[in-house]
């Protein structure tokens, strides 16, 4: 079965990519490339729980949070919906003056992996605009 990878250089430190992966105002903007209002419930602690839900209330994915390593490895687990489950995997690789994020999901089914490109390409995208954004108003663009 095939794995979604993608990798952006981001011109902002690991602690903003960090942040903007884990605070919960910030998810939302980024998730929104996947559903507008979708939004994150966790604890943000390895073992626990994680949900994506809906404006309306309705849970879209729901998993538990694999790993947990701050400015480096943000990794949920999800079940499939052929009855296995799959990793959802945020790495941040800083090297010199460089930020590197990687994201792998799957791996997928077809269809499932086709439905998610776009949408991830998306999100990834405004990950890095909102980690730039914020180090420059931080003062911490390199």
């Amino acid at each position: 079965m095939p794995v979604l990878k993608s990798s952006l250089e981001i011109d902002a430190p690991a602690i903003e990519v960090w942040r903007v992966l884990t605070s919960p105002e910030l998810v939302r903007e980024w998730a929104a490339a996947y559903q507008d209002g979708l939004h994150i419930r966790t604890s943000w602690r390895e073992g626990e729980p994680v949900a994506w839900r809906t404006q309306e209330g309705d849970t879209r994915a729901e998993g538990r949070v694999a790993a947990f390593k701050p400015q480096k490895l943000l990794k949920f687990e999800y079940a499939s919906d052929e009855g296995g489950s799959f990793p959802d995997t945020f790495e941040i690789v800083a090297k010199e003056d460089r930020t590197w994020l990687n994201v792998t999901t799957g791996p997928l089914g077809e269809e499932q992996l086709n439905a998610l490109k776009g949408p991830t390409e998306e999100a990834i995208k405004e990950i890095k605009s909102l980690a730039e954004e914020s180090a420059q108003i931080h003062g911490l663009r390199r």
